[in-house]
Order: structure tokens, then C-alpha cells, then sequence
């Protein structure tokens, strides 16, 4: 493909001087400027997002990265990443995650920090994987003049303070570096799934009642099954045969419950990802299973005042690594590498390869896309912080909690003392009474072959 058509019409029609410069294939505008043999200041790439008004171009160097929350503080609403559908109608003429950074023949408006100061020659993507354009800055600017100018909403990438370090551009040069611009630029992210939907619905109205959450359900035959092997288990040692997804609910499991283990499994259904692994599916619905069942019991063992809701805390713990399922779904190669980092340094934390390796981590992964769906602020905490140790933030019960149970499981797992390495005063701070905690959490692994099932039917699904 060559350059998008729209953009050459449009700086033809313009009387534009500007040059094409082919390049070896980049995955992002960081690796074009690389490759290109130019800094990463001089070339320019937009992030598309969305706000109430429609649609509008974010435009940056591949020097920085952008600051959402600061731009929705700095606009007094909301912005966020456009969706896929709305990116592949208006962009027809453009390869994935490489529109021009020129709004106005795509009819979409222009935001430019205007802190930043502009290069004499300006580079910019083009609308293809192979090609970049060269224009003078005049021109640029000529072609921005129904921009608005907005400061401090971009900041500088902190390794790209050392290009000149060989090394240093070595390792940025490699694919699996330019994951964050990928993500803000993905053209893929996928709608809610339909019973996600229905049951967000569900969950928002004040009327809904057991009949209408058990005919959403039913909706599913897996899920449906899932639930009463789920409410038939000796963890929850009902007595008498339980012959109706209704009986479940009603008398086990509770509405509560059943909506929240719904919500989880609907949000993961789309994503598909290695089974086996460090981070594999296995994996994760195990931790996400064991999670979530002492998540949701260690917040009842709080003080009624400080108590998080049960069921955004089952909900959380279920979520709480999604970032893992979106990096197998969306970045396969990245996915593979980590993993096999991770085998190979087992000493050395998964936060800390995530971080060196990808750029990111998996935390900040899961809240992109389940931040777009719009599921609880509660949840979104708990799954973007939950290696937090210096959390802040609104919902410190939610995101502490989950800290108590990541270590406390993991210590398990390694065979030690479930209070050994727990933050100072973690358990002190939620208002647990730690021999409290010892019997829930010896309740849990009593019946961790239940939940093991539970897991295993849930990876497989």
C-alpha cells in the first residue's frame, strides 16, 4: 500500500511540498523514526480517541506518550480511545494504528500540545507500515490550522533520554518495545461481548430480580452448567439436591454472586490465548478463581464501615490479571516472549520482566480495554493497582485487599507462611484479625479441588 489517498488528495489539492520516504517495515511510529534513521522528536503519529462530541486526533511525537486522564481533566470530560468500528469506517485507506496525523480531510477534529516545540523538518506516518512523509514545519502547521492547542498532555518516553546510549537503541529498536503506542493506536478492541451487556444492564437496574439474571444465563449452556456444578459443591455445603439454575441462585449462590461470576467469564469469553504457561489460561483462571473466592470472604472478615461491596470484590478478583488475556489475544509474539522470560528468570518478579520487556504491565493492559467497557471504577482500581504498594487513590479498601490475597496465595504456592513478605501493616490497615483470616483462608484451600475443577471447565470453555 502506499500513502493513504485521501491524505495525498488532500496535500496535492493543498500545493504541499512534501517528500516519501520508504523505510523497513515498523509496527509503530517509534520504530519508523528508528528505522528511518531520525529522532523520534522529529516524527509525528495521532492517537484517535472519542469524547462526547464524536471523534478527535490527538497529535504527538513518537518522542512522548499521552496522558488521558490529564487531557479529560484538561477538556473538563471525558476522553477515551475511539473503537474499532469507528476507526475502520472513517480510515478505510489506512493500514492499522498508522493514520496521518492530519484531522481535517478525515473531518475529524486536531489536538496539539502546544508546549511542545516543532522540528524544522517534520516526519510524520503516512498510512502504511513501509512509508513515511517529510514536510517543512510551516507547512506542518499550515496543514493544522483548525488545531486546538492544548498544554501538558503529553510526556517524553524516559528511555528515549539515552539514544545515544547503543544499547539502549538496540533494545528500543525490537518490536516488543512499541506495545503502549500499539495499544493506543489498535484499531481491534472489541465490543462487550452480548451477555456482557445484557448483564451490565441487569446490574444497573434497580427492579431486575432472580428471574430476569437466571434468564440471561440460561442463555449460555456452559455458563448455565457452570453455575450449578458451581452451587452443587461441597465448598458450599447446601444440603438436599439442587435441580434448577433458579435453586442455585436462591438458595446458594445469590444474586449477587451468579452476576458477578457471569460478568467475569462473559468479559474473558472473547479472548484467545495460550492454554499452557506462566500466564496461560490455566493459569489464569486459577488465580483468578481462588482470587475471587477469598477476595469476596476476606471482605466480609472487615469492619462494617470499611467493608467493600462482596460482589465487586468477586468480580475484581476474577479481572484482576486480565491484562494477561489481552496481551496473549492481541499481541501473540509479545505474549510467547514473555513467557519464555518468565521460565527462564523464574527468581526475578513478573512485574518487573513485564515491565522491562513490554513497556507496561499487565495491570495497565486490563484496564484499557475493561476501562472502554466501562465496568466499576472499583474494579478498574483493583485490576490497574493491585501491585500498588503506594496506592492512593479512591478505593484503597478494594486495591489493599487485593494485595493481601495476591501475596497471600503466592506465599501458598511457594510453600510459605501465608503472612510471610506481606506489606508492613496491610493486614492491620484493612481491620483483619489475622487468625480470622488464617481460618477463611484454610476454608478456601480445604476445598481447593472444587475450585480447581471450577478452573480447569473455565480455561477449557
Amino acid at each position: 500500500m502506499s500513502i493513504a489517498k485521501t491524505l495525498k488528495q488532500y496535500l496535492d489539492n493543498k500545493h504541499i511540498i512534501y517528500n516519501v520516504q520508504q523505510v523497513k517495515h515498523f509496527d509503530s511510529p517509534l520504530q519508523a523514526a528508528i528505522e528511518a534513521g531520525i529522532s523520534p522528536r522529529d516524527l509525528y503519529y495521532p492517537i484517535v480517541l472519542r469524547d462526547p462530541f464524536g471523534l478527535m486526533m490527538a497529535i504527538l511525537p513518537a518522542s512522548h506518550s499521552m496522558d488521558h486522564a490529564k487531557l479529560s481533566g484538561l477538556l473538563n470530560r471525558k476522553v477515551e480511545l475511539a473503537f474499532h468500528t469507528q476507526l475502520s469506517s472513517v480510515f478505510q485507506d489506512c493500514e492499522p494504528g498508522m493514520i496521518p496525523p492530519i484531522g481535517e480531510p478525515y473531518g475529524i477534529r486536531s489536538i496539539i500540545d502546544a508546549e511542545l516545540d516543532t522540528p524544522e523538518k517534520v516526519y510524520m506516518v503516512a498510512g502504511d507500515n513501509s512509508r513515511i512523509i517529510q514536510l517543512r514545519r510551516q507547512d506542518f502547521f499550515a496543514l493544522q490550522t483548525n488545531a486546538w492547542l492544548v498544554s501538558g498532555f503529553t510526556q517524553q518516553i524516559e528511555a528515549l533520554n539515552h539514544l545515544d546510549d547503543p544499547a539502549v537503541k538496540a533494545e528500543l529498536s525490537e518490536k516488543n518495545h512499541y506495545i503502549r503506542q500499539r495499544i493506543e493506536q489498535i484499531t481491534e478492541l472489541p465490543a462487550m461481548p452480548e451477555m456482557g451487556i445484557r448483564l451490565m444492564k441487569l446490574r444497573a437496574d434497580p427492579l431486575a430480580d432472580i428471574s430476569d439474571l437466571v434468564e440471561i444465563v440460561d442463555l449460555d449452556p456452559g455458563l448455565a452448567a457452570q453455575v450449578m456444578r458451581y452451587a452443587r459443591s461441597p465448598f458450599f455445603g447446601c444440603r438436599g439436591e439442587i435441580n434448577s439454575l433458579y435453586e442455585a441462585v436462591t438458595r446458594v449462590l445469590g444474586f449477587d454472586a451468579v452476576m458477578n461470576l457471569a460478568l467475569g467469564v462473559a468479559m474473558a469469553k472473547p479472548f484467545k490465548t495460550a492454554y499452557h504457561g506462566p500466564i496461560g489460561m490455566d493459569v489464569f483462571w486459577r488465580q483468578a478463581v481462588f482470587s475471587a473466592s477469598l477476595l469476596q470472604a476476606l471482605a466480609k472478615l472487615m469492619p462494617q464501615d470499611r467493608r467493600p461491596l462482596p460482589g465487586l470484590c468477586y468480580l475484581g478478583g476474577l479481572l484482576h490479571d486480565f491484562g494477561y488475556l489481552v496481551l496473549g489475544h492481541y499481541f501473540r509474539e509479545e505474549f510467547v516472549g514473555l513467557s519464555d522470560l518468565m521460565l527462564g528468570e523464574p527468581e526475578t518478579p513478573h512485574l518487573a520482566l513485564e515491565r522491562r520487556y513490554l513497556g507496561t504491565d499487565h495491570g495497565e493492559l486490563g484496564v484499557w480495554l475493561l476501562n472502554a467497557w466501562q465496568l466499576p471504577e472499583e474494579v478498574l482500581a483493583i485490576v490497574g493497582c493491585h501491585h500498588d504498594l503506594d496506592y492512593d487513590g479512591d478505593f484503597p479498601n478494594y486495591v489493599y485487599l487485593m494485595q493481601l490475597v495476591d501475596c497471600v496465595l503466592k506465599n501458598n504456592e511457594a510453600g510459605k507462611p501465608p503472612t510471610e513478605d506481606l506489606p508492613e501493616g496491610l493486614v492491620g490497615e484493612l481491620g483483619i484479625d489475622e487468625v480470622e483470616m488464617m481460618r477463611v483462608l484454610d476454608e478456601i484451600l480445604q476445598h481447593s479441588s472444587e475450585l480447581d475443577d471450577m478452573a480447569g471447565r473455565l480455561a477449557a470453555a
